[in-house]
């Protein structure tokens, strides 16, 4: 009901966290996760700082991490003075603090979610993981904490840690210099033939088509040891990954031969070479 007297047109939260903090500064409030268009507009102002029940900005960059200025919600903490300036948010330590502990508790409370009832956390991915991708491309410990609880999803639906995708993979996926290679599809409609291709090797495909996904898979290939992500369209499926396979024929030598003959009398070539 609060959520609704602050921001009335807006549909349902997915959920929401409650700060409350008297050391080593004085902090209330409560943060909201709202659903975000995969456009990701960014809605500035949806976060109001107070100072003792008295409304000082809705600017809040400094405050609030980059990655959760999404959010939406009422901050209140009397540390930060009523004639606030950019200047003083920028450099104030009660600030800084301030900003390093909403970080935490959101992680903390993504991870109370995943760790509470996994099925529900993956039913809210496809609404909070731009917030979660956004944390990890841009914040290291926030990233530390998140690497638990980010999850991959396929194409086919299925979701996973990046452990359980490191296992899961680890069998069919892994090229002749040890590398892990991870395939994505980043427009299934338009890349189905590849990915039938890929499934027909037993690769699976990782369903990354989100506007922030190029910065996130750049980000895992510098975390993660020893992996690489291609696109699945990027080469045909026998040279996605690169496993040194050498092709064994499959005919014998006899067919070979009968196979050569057939060329030989529709080219008029004797000298021609089979392979």
């Amino acid at each position: 009901s609060f959520y609704k007297e602050l921001y009335p047109f807006s549909e349902d939260p997915l959920f929401w966290i409650h700060l409350n903090v008297d050391y080593p500064f004085n902090l209330t409030g409560v943060l909201y996760f709202p659903k975000v268009k995969n456009d990701f507009e960014i809605q500035k102002n949806k976060i109001q700082l107070y100072s003792r029940q008295v409304f000082i900005t809705d600017e809040v960059k400094d405050v609030v991490p980059d990655f959760l200025m999404l959010l939406h919600g009422v901050l209140d903490s009397p540390d930060i003075p009523l004639n606030v300036s950019r200047s003083y948010l920028q450099s104030d330590a009660s600030v800084k603090k301030i900003s390093q502990h909403i970080t935490k508790k959101v992680a903390d409370k993504l991870s109370e979610l995943y760790k509470k009832d996994r099925k529900d956390f993956e039913k809210k991915w496809d609404d909070i993981n731009i917030f979660v991708k956004y944390g990890i491309i841009s914040d290291e410990k926030f990233y530390d904490r998140a690497k638990d609880f980010a999850l991959l999803k396929n194409v086919d639906g299925e979701f996973f840690t990046l452990d359980e995708y490191r296992e899961k993979v680890k069998a069919t996926q892994t090229d002749k210099d040890q590398n892990l290679v991870y395939v994505y599809a980043s427009d299934p409609g338009k890349q189905d033939s590849f990915i039938q291709a890929a499934k027909n090797k037993s690769y699976d495909v990782l369903l990354l088509d989100g506007v922030l996904d190029n910065h996130f898979i750049n980000t895992l290939e510098q975390k993660l040891e020893k992996v690489q992500i291609k696109r699945v369209d990027s080469e045909t499926a026998d040279k996605l990954i690169d496993k040194d396979e050498k092709m064994e024929s499959v005919l014998s030598k006899e067919e070979q031969e009968q196979v050569k003959s057939v060329f030989e009398k529709s080219i008029g070539n004797k000298n021609m070479v089979v392979a």
